[in-house]
């Protein structure tokens, strides 16, 4: 029976799990490069493919063979182990938001082994599992689990943490220009006649008519939310690809640099929680005050990229990069680019203001 070496498994995915959320004080151990160290990772990762699946092929439970279980069992000990202290000795100083992808990469990685080598332990334990060999068999489910986890951190995980923050504003982005078709689809939509053959969407349940049509002041102040919502998300937009358009490996970002970077992803997040609160208020039939409710937070949010992008931009070798690379032709000054679009985004705002308040 291999049980007992199933068991030393199952135990050391436990260890590397709870290693994974220790935090090691001592500074000596972060000495090794960045890429050395996704390097590693990735080949541990083909490593416990390889020993995941041989060991399914030895203890298929139709016909275990357990003396050709030990070996690849005993070098997944190995391997997971490896793949923890690799994500432990991970420099801060590379970036929070890589940090936090590589760990929870690893965290999967090892959660998708432990359940299979659990299976295995219970099929054990149980002389009423039976396998059919066929893919619904249960230990066939869970080492393909183990595959897809593997392959799919594979082929995700970040170069360094200009990549992996750029991955986290590309994916709110797809939600931010959501909200901005559906205000310009409430603009567009406006002279069209109401379909008589519209079915119930669900909206009127939640006390919103998806089917009435706005008043002229409603429209009104859909146009100018629409306005403030075209230039944020084109600055976010711009931030993904001229900022966070750096080549891996070509600029070596002082730490105060890699800290104000590792606060886009949450400003982010929050945009795009604030955009969506601010579409919210424009269904009718409208609220005005509601809507002065929801710019307040908006603009808060605004004020705070502000704050985080310009310092970050002043780095003069991100400033050359974003010069030569820019969407612009390469004489254009990037920051002046995005000062102008936030007091663009102000001076919408305080338009939007004013038009609520003579509507109060």
């Amino acid at each position: 029976m291999a049980t007992a070496t199933l068991a030393l498994t199952h135990a050391a995915c436990d260890a590397a799990l709870q290693a994974l959320d220790d935090i090691i004080d001592d500074p000596n151990l972060y000495n090794t490069p960045l890429q050395i160290l996704r390097t590693d990772f990735l080949s541990l990762l083909s490593l416990i493919y390889a020993a995941t699946t041989k060991i399914a092929l030895a203890l298929k439970p139709s016909s275990p063979t357990y003396t050709a279980a030990k070996s690849p069992l005993k070098d997944l000990t190995v391997h997971i182990t490896a793949l923890s202290h690799c994500v432990r000795i991970l420099d801060p100083t590379h970036g929070a938001t890589f940090a936090h992808e590589f760990t929870f990469a690893a965290k999967d990685v090892i959660v998708s082994v432990k359940v299979l080598i659990q299976t295995f332990l219970d099929i054990g334990a149980s002389s009423s599992i039976k396998s059919t060999g066929k893919a619904g068999d249960e230990y066939i489910v869970r080492t393909a689990a183990v595959h897809d986890v593997i392959n799919n951190v594979r082929s995700s995980l970040s170069q360094d943490n200009v990549a992996a923050v750029k991955k986290k504003l590309a994916q709110n982005h797809a939600s931010l220009d959501d909200g901005l078709q559906e205000v310009e689809a409430m603009v567009n939509d406006h002279d069209s006649p109401p379909d008589d053959d519209w079915e119930d969407d669900g909206w009127g349940e939640l006390g919103i008519d998806s089917k009435s049509q706005m008043s002229p002041d409603e429209l009104e102040r859909t146009k100018k939310v629409h306005a403030i919502l075209r230039l944020s998300t084109l600055l976010h937009k711009r931030i993904i690809k001229d900022v966070l358009t750096i080549p891996s490996g070509q600029v070596t970002l002082p730490p105060r640099v890699v800290q104000n970077l590792d606060l886009l992803p949450p400003q982010s997040s929050s945009l795009l929680v604030a955009s969506d609160d601010l579409v919210a208020t424009l269904y009718t039939p409208q609220v005005p005050s509601d809507i002065s409710t929801e710019l307040l937070p908006f603009m808060a949010v605004i004020d705070t990229l502000r704050s985080t992008l310009l310092e970050f931009i002043q780095e003069p070798s991100l400033v050359e990069q974003m010069q030569a690379m820019s969407l612009q032709t390469p004489q254009k000054d990037p920051k002046k680019w995005f000062q102008t679009c936030f007091a663009q985004i102000q001076k919408a705002a305080d338009s939007l203001s004013s038009l609520l308040n003579t509507d109060a």
